[in-house]
């Protein structure tokens, strides 16, 4: 049922009031819907669309060049409206709801230039926009593929939930615009250039300074700050997913792919039992019984074993193979009284066990750990003596050559012993990434929307649902 009045709409904010056609409609974004009203200071709705009910967004152009926006047409669950207007409306009313809805004819807005990441099911492409010449990032995501993972495309619609809560913050990657085609599905998303933490931890002449670790996780921790204020869980950080806007800029951090991620409060979580093994909390990797919850401070573990490999020079768990880093992990097998440990300032030192305590009740906050003493004493040297077993570049660079992220069949069966559900990092392959392939468009190969209409999807659409009902029976 449609609200009556805005008077029913006081829990959204209003940002943007817009004119389209020559009925005189006018468009206002709210958070999670669009309301349509025929007259400016009219109080009761013309219509309302909701993200639940409408099932595409397909954005009219013109035939000319350049080509420009000459319309819009919203499909709802029973019926699909259309309405006119000017370039420059509609392009700003465009900037507003394309996060909120999946829209269509992605390379009418598009074009691909590179492979820049591969993961199971996705690609990650570095694509240029027509019309502004901007650059972004797609993670495009194969839906057959989603089939072969257990949850797979509930978790790709949970992914970006999530990412329409958090967008836009500076410590994140954000998501601009949502497209959804025949085979894929396509995020678009900041562009990061300057790789993955991992990447610049392997490529790295020197060890991390203590000024150059203090930058890295205080941005880490606002990162995390933030989306724990907003009652979500990232549960996957690691290096890889910890990526650099520009090339060897420190001071512009992202935290990216959130795929694992989860509200607090949306207990029995999807995969309960999820993470990196080496960086899971270990109230995440010990979890008994699937329907309990857990908190926040599963990331700060996470962060601080980053904390760990940037000081240190090696994981908190160093195992031979993942088996034995996640029996490790498990057993929270640990050695506080190592040289290493010692040999730490006390303020990195004492950072650094609050953040890893195995007692999730005991860990900082990421508002703690941000008023750390550790941050406030930039002159502080790393290390108080040179002594044997120092961390070295030698040893980080053997522990970086042994380190790799399991791949996202690993230790997934819940009848496994040490079953967890990991991912495999998209943004930092270990194989070279495929090179883009010669058609026009990649995005057009990846997914022909040229073609695309609203009644050819319904029809197809119909046509899979006959043929599921009859297998079924």
């Amino acid at each position: 049922m449609f609200p009556k009045s805005y008077d029913e709409l006081y829990q959204c904010r209003l940002f943007k009031k817009k004119f389209l056609g020559t009925s005189a409609r006018y468009f206002y974004i709210f958070v999670d819907k669009v309301v349509v009203n025929k007259e400016s200071n009219r109080k009761r709705t013309d219509r309302v669309f909701n993200i639940e009910n409408t099932k595409r967004i397909v954005w009219k152009y013109t035939a000319e060049q350049p080509i420009k926006l000459k319309g819009i047409t919203i499909d709802n669950e029973n019926s699909q409206q259309e309405y006119f207007g000017e370039d420059d409306v509609l392009r700003e009313l465009k900037k507003y709801i394309s996060k909120l809805f999946f829209q269509a004819k992605i390379q009418e807005e598009y074009v691909a230039i590179q492979v820049i990441g591969q993961g199971n099911y996705a690609l990650v492409l570095e694509l240029q926009h027509l019309h502004s010449n901007q650059k972004f990032a797609s993670k495009c995501i194969d839906k057959k593929k989603l089939q072969a993972i257990e949850q797979g495309m509930e978790s790709v619609m949970n992914e970006i939930q999530i990412m329409r809560i958090l967008s836009p913050h500076e410590q994140l990657i954000n998501l601009i615009e949502v497209y959804e085609g025949d085979n894929n599905i396509y995020l678009i998303m900041d562009l990061a250039q300057g790789g993955s933490l991992y990447k610049e931890m392997k490529n790295k002449l020197t060890l991390y300074s203590r000024q150059e670790v203090q930058k890295i996780m205080y941005q880490v921790l606002s990162g995390l700050q933030y989306i724990h204020s907003k009652g979500i869980m990232h549960r996957d950080l690691k290096p890889e997913n910890i990526l650099f806007k520009e090339k060897g800029n420190i001071n512009a951090l992202t935290i990216a792919d959130f795929g694992l991620s989860v509200k607090v409060d949306s207990y029995p979580y999807l995969y309960p039992k999820c993470g990196t093994p080496g960086f899971v909390a270990p109230e995440v990797v010990n979890l008994m019984d699937k329907a309990q919850s857990y908190t926040t401070a599963c990331d700060i573990f996470s962060a601080g074993v980053i904390f760990h490999i940037l000081l240190l020079g090696e994981g908190l768990f160093i195992g031979n193979g993942h088996q034995e880093i996640l029996r490790m992990n498990k057993q929270f097998q640990v050695d506080f009284r190592r040289q290493k440990y010692q040999q730490l300032d006390s303020d990195a030192r004492d950072l650094l066990f609050k953040m890893i305590a195995q007692d999730a009740d005991q860990r900082y906050t990421a508002t703690q750990c941000l008023n750390h003493i550790f941050f406030q004493n930039e002159m502080a040297p790393q290390l108080l003596l040179k002594m044997q077993g120092s961390p070295t570049k030698e040893s980080f660079d053997h522990y970086l050559d042994t380190y790799n992220s399991p791949d996202q069949k690993l230790m997934n069966k819940d009848s496994k012993n040490l079953s967890i559900v990991t991912r495999t990092p998209i943004y930092a392959p270990k194989a070279s990434t495929p090179e883009l392939p010669k058609q026009r468009s990649i995005l057009e190969e990846l997914s022909p929307l040229s073609s695309f209409s609203l009644d050819q999807q319904r029809n197809e659409t119909q046509r899979e649902d006959q043929f599921q009902f009859a297998f079924t029976k």
